[in-house]
């Protein structure tokens, strides 16, 4: 079963096109599979629209985190909650299209745990690219990543990523990171436990409606990573 997660924080202009192209993804499978929604808290009334989508749908689920908390605190929720053996995450932008998954199936075995979708491969496909001052810091922030903590994941904040359950469920219960920078966190717990990661390019389109705040979520970002206790650390 595959279990696609999407969370939300005062998206509520989103919903109804990502509700719908996510189910119409989950059409094509020949699998069982559902949608959670996650909703970070959000105060412009979401249940408005998930509440008739859920009537229509029963694959259809969500839930409600007490504050807004943050990216990583709603994506942590939807994995917990999560029914599937593969559990998908995707952004209420559909920045990454739901179809991109199916990249990512395509390299998940048994023996990965976690597969990246990516932006930053030669493969990937940038329809409609970042603007220079986006692109730039997320260029800077990757290599500092990289630099920092090891990990050989070129993109490691892309929204579009596919988890096996079994695997990674342990480490979302232990996850401190509730914001933006929670995928490094992740990766880095991932690694630390011997974990297969892979990457892969997908398509993806920027948005205008990105709910990351270039400046103070940056800021939050940098210092999330510099105080990460990273277990590869001292490693041969």
């Amino acid at each position: 079963m595959l279990t696609v997660v999407i969370p939300v924080w005062n998206g509520r202009s989103m919903l109804d096109r990502a509700i719908s192209e996510t189910l119409e993804y989950l059409d094509t499978l020949e699998e069982e599979a559902e949608l959670l929604v996650v909703s970070d808290g959000c105060d412009d009334r979401p249940e408005e629209i998930l509440g008739p989508w859920t009537e229509r749908d029963p694959r259809l689920r969500w839930a409600t985190l007490d504050r807004h908390r943050g990216k990583g605190a709603a994506v942590r929720k939807g994995v917990l909650e999560a029914r599937g053996d593969l559990i998908a995450m995707l952004d209420v932008d559909l920045s990454a299209k739901p179809d991109s998954l199916d990249d990512l199936r395509a390299v998940m075995s048994p023996a990965v745990a976690i597969v990246c979708g990516s932006r930053a491969l030669s493969e990937s496909k940038l329809p409609k690219p970042q603007g220079p001052l986006r692109s730039l810091s997320g260029n800077l922030f990757r290599a500092w990543v990289m630099a920092m903590t090891g990990l050989e994941i070129r993109d490691t904040q892309c929204g579009c990523k596919l988890f096996r359950a079994s695997a990674v469920k342990g480490i979302f219960q232990e996850l401190k990171t509730e914001g933006f920078a929670f995928d490094v966190e992740l990766l880095v717990l991932a690694r630390g436990r011997g974990l297969k990661i892979e990457e892969v390019p997908i398509e993806w389109s920027d948005s205008d409606q990105s709910s990351v705040r270039l400046f103070q979520d940056g800021i939050r970002m940098i210092w999330t990573v510099m105080s990460l206790k990273d277990p590869w650390q001292g490693r041969d």
